[in-house]
């Protein structure tokens, strides 16, 4: 799977040369990730109607300076849950191994309703088991083994080039002072730095 590394975009931007024209990108402008879109199926559709989403915390598992690769998913999960400091609703993706790779949250920027027409018109895998405690214990130690968490409030948007589903996520300049605090907590749960 192809994929751009990190961009910020700091000086205008130059389209191709045939076509003579330039296209100036905003300095705070932060292309996160261009990934094209994996080849199995089901993942694939999920990840093509995330832009109805609107802002969302995406958290991945790379080394420091690189983006999730959606290739490696082997399986993934729904959270659905109420915790103490509001409703999680989040979807988990892993890899063959069983390690988590890469997670998306909701936050109260994000649009609900095109959440719940996301898990009604593509089947997301199984909702999240009942863990007993060992099982809470070896994910949270899995948590923080291997690469560090980043994470960041984005808004994805589907991009076609030359005939190849694109996804790329963008930083979200603005959100709520809700939804920052919501991201902050969920970060910290995890280690994560919120960029």
């Amino acid at each position: 799977m192809y994929k751009l590394p990190f961009l910020r975009a700091a000086v205008p931007a130059r389209a191709a040369a045939e076509r003579g024209d330039t296209v100036v990108v905003a300095d705070t402008a932060l292309l996160l990730q261009a990934i094209a879109l994996p080849a199995t199926a089901p993942l694939a559709a999920l990840a093509r109607r995330w832009h109805t989403l609107g802002p969302v915390l995406w958290l991945w598992r790379a080394a420091p300076g690189h983006a999730a690769d959606l290739g490696t998913v082997a399986g993934w999960n729904c959270i659905h849950r109420i915790e103490p400091d509001g409703i999680c609703e989040a979807l988990r993706f892993y890899r063959g191994d069983g390690r988590e790779l890469a997670r998306l949250h909701l936050l109260p920027d994000s649009d609900y309703l095109a959440w719940e027409q996301l898990l009604h018109c593509v089947p997301c895998g199984t909702t999240e088991p009942p863990r007993g405690l060992h099982q809470r214990l070896r994910e949270a130690a899995w948590s923080r083994a291997g690469h560090p968490w980043q994470g960041t409030v984005v808004r994805f948007c589907r991009d076609i080039d030359t005939g190849r589903d694109w996804l790329l996520a963008e930083a979200v300049g603005t959100v709520s002072a809700t939804g920052r605090r919501r991201a902050l907590d969920i970060c910290a749960g995890l280690d994560a730095d919120l960029r």
